[in-house]
């Protein structure tokens, strides 16, 4: 059978293709090399305590609209909640609890109301705040070329930002969303992330918070859909070589067999395509960037504890080496005694190779100042999960080197949230490289 598309990879990105592709009725081969799809994006059940436990705990924004299309498209929008208005907690273990809580104000005078009362800031410094809102209007290509050489630092310190305001609060979103140290990552994609999130729609501040395990939200609703509209799905298929020419691909070789289409989708990460496209380098120019490219890794770890140590459902962490806490026993709305925490450290290449024991200790340490409950609490299981490629690192460098959906071979196309979507690496940017990798994959075929 020639298939109109064949997609490599069963991520958000290949999945998003997927969706796409065939609800517009086109013929779909799925393949991917693990066991289960979702990529770097999936949960599963924890044997101890049956829980669902996400490989990485992620936040998603009402800003996310892609995804958002993506979840109603396959049928599971109602598994996550959007906040009325943005609230982030804070936490530190000297100065107690703050919270970012926007007003229900039109944009962007939600965002300016939360802003003005955060109390991690002084009063003098919450005002200096404004200066990088000042910032944010001015949208234009000038300041995209004027922000493209900068680091994160660099730009914050031009907005005359003290290291309080960088420290409690433009270092926690940057981090969270670059996933790698202020001094590194890129000031334009910062610049997008605040004003996609900022300005525009009042809800596209909010979070949406997920109320079950990524694979039940994002996956397996995905390969119900892909099944019921004729995609053929397979797992633990790795596809070995890739044939063709300057004049396109013409098929894949995967377990001795070769399977082909008109089209084809990588929707792999870039360290694994690499090795893929040895065949095709003479034609395929993106090959000698793929190198180029740098990992920043993410740790979670998951914690149950005897008792419950924390009300709220997510706290930022300030002044800390764990970022976030997520209380996944009211996320997942779990009914038992015990509490089930998941804690999450981004841009992670310092401690990564820590062995997990230490992690733990570590983490408990941290824990016992943050929430002094937790001092009389007890253990009674951990699981540490560490993706050490869990995102690109999204130096300034690296920007012009992301490609875009159409490789330089015709009817070949990159999805992945490492290309060019305009974003970091997030749910959001796999989403959209899907996508736009599936309308141009159409766009070839009805040419």
């Amino acid at each position: 059978m020639i298939y109109d598309t064949i997609i490599i990879g069963g991520g958000l990105a290949g999945l998003s293709a997927a969706v796409e592709l065939s609800s517009r009725g086109a013929s779909v081969l799925l393949l991917e090399q693990r066991p289960h799809l979702g990529g770097r994006t999936y949960s599963f059940r924890d044997k101890k305590t049956g829980d669902s436990v996400d490989n990485g705990q992620h936040l998603l924004m009402g800003c996310y609209h892609e995804t958002r299309r993506y979840l109603d498209v396959i049928g599971s929008s109602h598994l996550v909640e959007l906040q009325p208005n943005l609230r982030i907690d804070f936490i530190h273990a000297k100065k107690g609890s703050a919270a970012l809580q926007c007003l229900p104000l039109p944009a962007p005078l939600h965002v300016l109301s939360g802003l003005l009362r955060l109390g991690t800031l002084t009063p003098a410094n919450r005002l200096k705040l404004l200066r990088l809102g000042v910032e944010l209007l001015a949208s234009s290509r000038t300041k995209e070329a004027e922000l493209a050489p900068l680091t994160v630092d660099e730009w914050l310190k031009q907005c005359g930002q003290p290291e309080e305001n960088r420290k409690y609060l433009w270092d926690v979103i940057a981090v969270g969303s670059l996933n790698d140290e202020t001094s590194k990552v890129s000031a334009l994609l910062f610049y997008r992330v605040l004003k996609t999130a900022f300005l525009g729609d009042r809800l596209n501040a909010s979070l949406l918070v997920p109320r079950v395990g990524l694979s039940e939200l994002l996956v397996d609703p995905a390969e119900e859909y892909l099944r019921r509209n004729g995609v053929v799905i397979r797992k633990g298929v790795e596809v070995e070589k890739m044939e063709g020419g300057g004049d396109g691909v013409t098929a894949v070789l995967c377990n001795r067999k070769r399977e082909k289409a008109k089209s084809y989708i990588s929707a792999i990460p870039y360290y694994a395509l690499q090795p893929l496209v040895v065949s095709l380098a003479r034609w395929f120019g993106e090959s000698s960037r793929l190198s180029q490219f740098r990992s920043s890794p993410i740790i979670t770890l998951h914690l149950w504890f005897d008792r419950q140590v924390i009300d709220r459902q997510f706290v930022a962490v300030l002044d800390s080496t764990v970022q976030w806490i997520f209380n996944k026993s009211s996320l997942l709305r779990i009914r038992r005694k015990d509490q089930y925490l998941s804690l999450v450290i981004s841009a992670a290449s310092k401690i990564v190779n820590l062995p997990k024991e230490r992690l733990v200790r570590l983490a408990l340490r941290e824990l016992s100042d943050l929430l002094p409950v937790s001092r009389g609490a007890r253990l009674i299981h951990s699981l540490v999960i560490k993706e050490k490629r869990a995102t690109f690192s999204p130096v300034p460098e690296v920007l012009r080197l992301r490609p875009g959906s159409q490789s330089e071979i015709p009817n070949f196309f990159l999805a992945g949230d490492w290309t060019d979507t305009g974003f970091p690496a997030t749910i959001e940017g796999a989403v959209i490289s899907g996508k736009k990798a599936a309308e141009a994959a159409l766009a070839s075929m009805t040419r």
